[in-house]
Order: structure tokens, then C-alpha cells, then sequence
């Protein structure tokens, strides 16, 4: 028996046309738009916001708003690609974990997974020694409309316009 888990409504856009969700596995491929690196992606049903693996993130103040800048690391047509993207931050986080307490910034981003393109928020953070570069929180997957099938990973390839 296959496991997996509705997040959100399963009426919601990205469902099939039987009316079920979209089923992805639990480890995903996506690509962050316009036209950027394609990056691995874990389905996280367990954090409310998403976050994106930010190297060498620096905060600046761009006229009167506060901004960040940072690389993102993932994969191009010809093997590794880098990027390096300026967002305005949306508002912070206090994350609490067993390092101790940190406040992260939080930027709107597009990502593409499948043929579908989403635009929500993601925390910044170096995750740089976790296997994920991304984790898609529920926040995201309920936009997606999305099923997790702990049994499956790397069910599509990102191909959106």
C-alpha cells in the first residue's frame, strides 16, 4: 500500500482531472524561474515556510527597503551553475534549532516544478551540509495542490515555459 499525504484542499489547482492531487514523491526537482539553476528539492509537510540554500548572503538597504543578495548553487544544461540573485526581504524569521536561535531572511522566489510555476516565500539560510538545497513547505505544497508519496522521489522534471 502506497502512503502519502494531502496537503490543502484536493480541489485545488494542480489536481488531476479526476479530481485527485498531484502526486509527487517526497524528493523533487525544480528550477528556480526566470531561466535559473535547477536544484533538488525535499517536500517538507513539516515547516509551515520554505526555504533556499543562500551562500555568502549579504544584507543591504536599497532605496529605503531592506534587500538581500546571495548565490544559490545547482545544476545547468552543461553541469554546475551558480547564480547570483538580489530580493527585497518580505520580513524575518526566529528559527530555533540545536545551533541555538537565529533570525533569516524571508524573499518571494518562483520556482518551477513540473510544468507548473509557483511564486511564494522562502527563508534564507546556508545549507550547505544538508542534502536539500530547497525544502518546500507546506505553505508552497498547498499552492501546488500537492500529494507526498513517501515511496517515490524524483517523479518529474522541471519543463515550464
Amino acid at each position: 500500500m502506497r502512503a502519502w499525504m494531502v496537503v490543502g484542499l484536493i480541489a485545488l489547482a494542480g489536481s488531476t482531472a479526476e479530481g485527485a492531487p498531484q502526486i509527487y514523491g517526497w524528493a523533487e526537482q525544480g528550477r528556480l524561474e526566470p531561466a535559473g539553476p535547477v536544484l533538488r528539492l525535499k517536500l517538507d509537510t513539516g515547516a509551515d515556510t520554505s526555504s533556499l540554500d543562500a551562500r555568502r548572503l549579504r544584507e543591504f538597504e536599497h532605496q529605503g527597503e531592506r534587500w538581500v543578495s546571495f548565490t544559490v548553487h545547482g545544476e545547468g544544461e552543461s553541469g554546475k551553475r551558480s547564480e547570483r540573485i538580489e530580493r527585497e526581504v518580505v520580513r524575518y524569521v526566529h528559527v530555533r534549532g540545536a545551533g541555538g536561535k537565529e533570525t533569516r531572511p524571508v524573499v518571494r522566489m518562483t520556482i518551477c516544478v513540473g510544468e507548473r510555476v509557483f511564486d511564494d516565500e522562502f527563508t534564507l539560510n546556508d545549507r550547505s551540509k544538508m542534502s536539500y538545497p530547497v525544502l518546500l513547505g507546506r505553505n508552497t505544497l498547498r499552492q501546488m495542490g500537492a500529494a507526498v508519496d513517501v515511496n517515490r522521489t524524483f517523479t518529474i522534471d522541471p519543463h515550464c515555459p
